[in-house]
């Protein structure tokens, strides 16, 4: 879906507080905005050949019951349009550019507001004897290229949920074995593209490793997950200072009938035991969601694969996929 074409030359700005696409299924009222900040993501597509043609996908957050995006700005070196697009699945929504290349190099900046608004469940609310409402969810009941069910997968649910029925008790078993069977370390090859079976063999990896198994778990009970990637800042506020992020962090949610999404950030447990119980219904505010799910075709679609998931941007060349950097920077507002 195509939502606004902008003209620019050479530099466009979008000043707006952007409509909500959400699927609608929320989970909990938000309560208060507990953290206010600014994110600079920056992308350069290099060494490109002039006179072909270029297409660049960029990853663009929006509203949720969690957050609110304000003030977008988009800027750089480059003529003709840029359109913002939302893809149908998930409705994950992106920047998109498609021209000549002029000259061999293209800088893509977006700046964006959040406010971040509380999201912790309270457990004591939920009744867990509701139904899934629709078919919208039917796509978080389904395995991806590299999240799955195997063997594996399969012998630890049927262990963990023999004395649990309710879906709660469920993912809390999942939560906690994944803690059991997982360590955060990325030293090791393999580690980073989530997946089932490197998070089953070998028991490492980062945050993408660690909501993979839940993910896998969760599908083989038949309980809808889903897998989500965003910018991630400092724990602690920093006002008025602007400082570059991480690569990434991502996380997972799942749904209980007749309540909603629960947030767990298991890597995050894991780097931090004091907190386990905390992050099992409950995400921290230094975060923007970017996008949902996995095997992402884009909009318009790609000439390659789908991607595994969808925080880097990605561009092609006549058809062909070409290299981008990025960078992302973060800078906290007054009265966060």
């Amino acid at each position: 879906m195509q939502q606004s074409i902008l003209s620019l030359f050479p530099v466009i700005l979008l000043l707006t507080s952007c409509s909500s696409l959400w699927d609608g299924h929320g989970s909990e009222t938000p309560l208060e905005v507990v953290r206010s900040f600014e994110i600079q993501y920056q992308a350069v597509i290099e060494n490109l050949p002039v006179g072909k043609t270029v297409q660049v996908w960029i990853p663009v957050p929006h509203d949720d019951p969690h957050q609110k995006i304000r003030n977008l700005q988009i800027s750089g070196n480059f003529s003709g349009e840029i359109e913002l697009h939302t893809e149908s699945v998930y409705g994950n929504r992106m920047a998109y550019y498609e021209g000549t290349v002029l000259a061999p190099s293209i800088t893509f900046t977006i700046e964006y507001q959040v406010d971040r608004y509380l999201y912790q469940t309270n457990f004591e609310a939920i009744d867990d004897s509701g139904e899934v409402a629709g078919t919208d969810f039917d796509i978080y009941l389904k395995p991806s290229a590299l999240c799955f069910v195997n063997d594996t997968i399969r012998l630890g649910v049927k262990e963990i949920v023999a004395n649990r029925t309710t879906t709660l008790e469920k993912a809390r078993g999942f939560y906690d074995h994944v803690l059991t069977r997982m360590s955060y370390d990325k030293n090791h090859q393999g580690w980073g593209r989530g997946s089932t079976e490197h998070a089953c063999s070998v028991g490492k990896g980062n945050c993408t490793d660690f909501h993979t198994y839940f993910n896998s778990l969760c599908l083989a009970a038949g309980i809808h997950s889903r897998f989500q990637i965003g910018v991630w800042g400092r724990y602690e506020t920093v006002s008025g200072t602007r400082y570059k992020t991480g690569d990434y962090h991502c996380w997972a949610e799942f749904y209980v009938p007749g309540h909603g999404w629960v947030p767990v950030d298991i890597s995050e447990a894991d780097r931090n035991p004091s907190k386990v119980d905390a992050y099992f219904g409950y995400h921290t505010a230094n975060r923007v969601t970017v996008s949902t799910g996995r095997d992402i075709v884009l909009e318009p679609a790609q000439a390659g694969e789908p991607l595994n998931y969808f925080i880097n941007p990605y561009s092609e060349v006549d058809g062909r996929s070409h290299p981008l950097k990025k960078a992302s920077f973060w800078r906290d507002l007054n009265g966060s």
